[in-house]
């Protein structure tokens, strides 16, 4: 761990201010998520009118996200963050006040719009802004703090209507106006994340657009062709991990809940797995460097699977504990691993676009596995949802390790990190040799 803080003290400046942008961006969207559907309930809405909102703020942030990349080589990373950014405060700082329907499906939009731009140039920012050698590290503490943060304003949601009923003696705990006053303070805990985004240097500076048709060209129709591969197969398997996911996740508290979980210790669970999203996930670049890239991401995604089969034959409360939090280290640690060998595989022209697409193919399926899954539970129960996770699951993980395994960059040892540590010694040793081999 002291090896670790050391490496994140090192991190540039502009890297240590987006990671405090991450936290305070994410603190403010967590309060707000966990709020806004009380508030919508104390307006006079229902379930269904919260699923509709759902439905369209998912559809914005997918078709949206498409669109990302080409903003990023356009504009460069930063400007599409903050512009991005600014539109989430906008809808953040609005949405607890207004009631009618219109406008609330209105701000559904301009929430998924942002939402896209707050979450899918991650990457693509660390990529660009990153030492190389941090880059894995930089991935790991950002996924490890937007698990933290959300945690955090959760908390900062549960607790602010209550705690504004006890401090003023004119707001009912629980009202309507408590509401109002607990969205206004995730507003504003987010809205403070612009001051380090404005506060970077390097990426502030001007940014040369790229001219992706004319990078493409440069390259030969092989090369081509062979990227076109590589982002349709990591789309493939986002979007075959999320149709598992989509089959259990929107529905797990209520899972808890019929395993005999109290309310409160539903809200126990949740917030114990995003401390172990958040601790755990900080270990992704040991792993990856003692198993691996692709070993790591194999073992991480299959690793889930014994613990959502044995729910089937023996479902107990503690094993469904056991079962999400081991989702939720796997998620922590899987996700900046495969992350960031995508972006050392792709060229960059493609490299600031695949996470938007990806986001776009996860919400899809997510959004249809939730629907079909649903309906499975109503009929014939959680066991069939759970086997859809564990067999999804395996497809994604097993396609990702037998694709990116015979990829030629992986093969001819260019992405160092796809292989254990010790074997990369062998790699490195074998390129040298047939260098020399060349040069002679």
């Amino acid at each position: 761990m002291s090896s670790y803080i050391r490496r994140v003290r090192n991190f540039s400046f502009d890297i240590k201010l987006f990671l405090i942008y991450n936290l305070l961006a994410n603190v403010g969207f967590g309060a707000i998520e966990l709020v806004f559907n009380f508030y919508l309930l104390e307006i006079g809405y229902r379930e269904d009118f919260i699923g509709e909102w759902r439905s369209v703020q998912t559809i914005a942030m997918a078709i949206s996200a498409v669109s990302v990349g080409f903003w990023i080589n356009r504009f460069g990373p930063w400007k599409v963050i903050v512009v991005g950014f600014a539109i989430l405060t906008t809808g953040s700082m609005t949405i607890g006040l207004v009631e009618s329907r219109l406008m609330l499906f209105a701000l559904a939009v301009l929430f998924g719009v942002g939402l896209s731009s707050l979450f899918n140039p991650i990457m693509p920012f660390v990529m660009e802004y990153a030492r190389a050698e941090d880059r894995q590290y930089v991935s790991a503490v950002s996924f490890s703090l937007i698990s933290l943060s959300m945690m955090t304003g959760s908390l900062v949601g549960g607790f602010s209507p209550s705690l504004f009923g006890l401090l003023s003696g004119s707001i009912e705990a629980g009202s309507l106006t408590a509401y109002r006053a607990a969205i206004l303070t995730g507003a504003c805990i987010g809205a403070l994340g612009m001051i380090p985004l404005l506060l970077m240097k390097d990426p502030r500076r001007p940014w040369t657009p790229m001219n992706t048709r004319e990078a493409a060209r440069a390259e030969s129709s092989e090369t081509r062709k062979r990227v076109r591969t590589d982002v349709a197969v990591f789309i493939a398997v986002g979007g075959l991990m999320s149709i598992g996911v989509g089959m259990v996740q929107p529905f797990y508290n209520v899972y808890l809940k019929d395993l005999g979980a109290s309310d409160n210790q539903v809200g126990f669970i949740f917030a114990l797995g995003g401390l172990t999203s958040a601790v755990i996930g900080l270990g992704a670049p040991l792993l990856a460097t003692r198993l691996g890239a692709l070993n790591a991401v194999l073992v991480l995604r299959i690793s889930i699977v014994p613990f959502y089969l044995s729910l089937m034959f023996m479902p107990s409360l503690g094993m469904a504990v056991l079962a999400f939090l081991a989702r939720q280290a796997s998620i922590s640690m899987a996700w900046p691993i495969d992350s960031t060998f995508i972006s050392e595989i792709l060229p960059a022209r493609s490299r600031s676009g695949v996470f938007g697409l990806r986001s776009s193919a996860w919400n899809a399926g997510f959004a249809l596995a939730s629907f079909l899954g649903g309906r499975i539970i109503v009929e014939r129960g959680y066991d069939l949802t759970f086997l859809s996770l564990a067999v999804f699951t395996t497809l994604s993980a097993l396609l990702f390790y037998w694709y990116f395994g015979r990829h030629p960059s992986v093969v001819g040892g260019a992405i160092p990190s796809a292989f254990p540590a010790s074997r990369r010694v062998n790699v490195a040793q074998g390129t040298s040799r047939l260098d020399e081999n060349v040069a002679e």
